[in-house]
């Protein structure tokens, strides 16, 4: 099961290292467990908050990690369009249980220019399934940015955001879709397909 998405604007080297990375979806999947004690909502949605900014923080180190040892000429630019994303970087890394998830997570992560995309998934998630919904969800949600102006300045629709997770990613569970489902949700939502 997934835990949560989180889609990560992911700033870029400031005087002193890097700027600061900026959530720009996140949501999170699961029901307490049967016998919990139901939560306070306000520090429900704190914890939420915290477990999902040590995310994107842990995904934004990956990626500079990844970029630093790549060639200097790599593109750290948002792209204009939904591209073919067969060769962008990815990777997986594990929290352990303790902060800020009370159990052992898997977090694959697929980077896109400035963006990345991460699932945060139990153990015993099929990693290859998780990084093929990955390659599915970034070409689309690419789609529905909205450049502010040349660079990593970007709004997300909220609207296409969340149905494009109800559609490939209901209630957190990975799916595996055939070709003609993706064409259709995609003519649905007006995505020119790569060739």
């Amino acid at each position: 099961m997934v835990r949560a998405l989180v889609l990560v604007a992911r700033g870029g080297k400031g005087g002193a290292g890097h700027a600061p990375c900026r959530v720009l979806c996140a949501r999170s999947f699961g029901d307490p467990l049967p016998g919990d004690p139901p939560p306070d909502p306000a520090r429900e949605r704190l914890r939420r908050r915290e477990q999902i900014a040590a995310v994107a923080r842990q995904v934004t180190t990956q990626c500079h990690l990844l970029q630093s040892s790549l060639a200097p000429s790599s593109s750290s630019h948002v792209p204009a369009d939904p591209v073919s994303l067969r060769n962008a970087p990815c990777g997986v890394f594990q929290l352990p249980p303790g902060d800020p998830f009370p159990e052992r997570v898997l977090v694959p992560w697929l980077q896109v220019g400035a963006l990345a995309l991460a699932l945060v998934c139990d153990p015993e998630e099929n990693l290859t399934l998780a990084e093929l919904t990955l390659r599915r969800l970034a070409p689309r949600f690419l789609s529905s940015l909205r450049l502010l102006e040349p660079g990593a300045d970007v709004l997300l629709q909220p609207d296409t955001a969340h149905g494009l997770l109800e559609h490939l990613l209901p209630h957190g569970e990975m799916l595996f879709l055939n070709e003609g489902f993706r064409q259709a949700l995609d003519q649905e939502m007006g995505i020119k397909r790569a060739r």
